[in-house]
């Protein structure tokens, strides 16, 4: 990697770093009642749709008691609910709820009106090139991502 490539990877990550500060992501999160894990935790079954509890332990980091807590606690605000695998009984599936995904809808808006009123300075042609950038820049790091495997 240049020089360059790298001092642009450090700003870039930097800049999302800050990104979620600067919008005040967690006040956004909190005044859905919600922890940023467990935002993440719904915007993780969101997207990669029904999981275990094992497999959001993995990608959180956290043990399986803190996760058994978290989805006790979502579970009974019914953002998400848990099932029985209908292929093994030892196994326990964890889906978002029309409830949980409509919560996330919320903050996905909450969180674009603050980006909305970030840039709400800049030129079509600037805000243009640089959803054109990000775009670019995020579908060459699932190329890459995808390479490695």
């Amino acid at each position: 990697m240049h020089s360059s490539s790298k001092d642009l990877a450090d700003r870039y990550c930097e800049l999302m770093d800050r990104l979620p500060r600067l919008i005040d992501y967690t006040g956004i999160v909190r005044h859905m009642k919600l922890s940023t894990t467990e935002a993440f935790i719904l915007q993780y079954l969101q997207s990669k749709g029904s999981q275990r509890g094992t497999d959001i332990v993995k990608v959180t980091g956290l043990t399986t008691s803190a996760i058994t807590q978290i989805c006790d606690k979502l579970v009974q605000e019914e953002l998400i609910e848990r099932n029985r695998s209908e292929t093994d009984r030892r196994y326990v599936n964890i889906t978002i709820t029309a409830k949980g995904s409509k919560i996330l809808k919320q903050l996905s808006d909450i969180s674009s009106e603050r980006i909305v009123e970030t840039v709400d300075n800049f030129t079509n042609e600037e805000t243009d090139a640089l959803l054109k950038v990000l775009s670019q820049l995020g579908e060459l790091i699932e190329y890459r991502r995808s390479s490695r495997k």
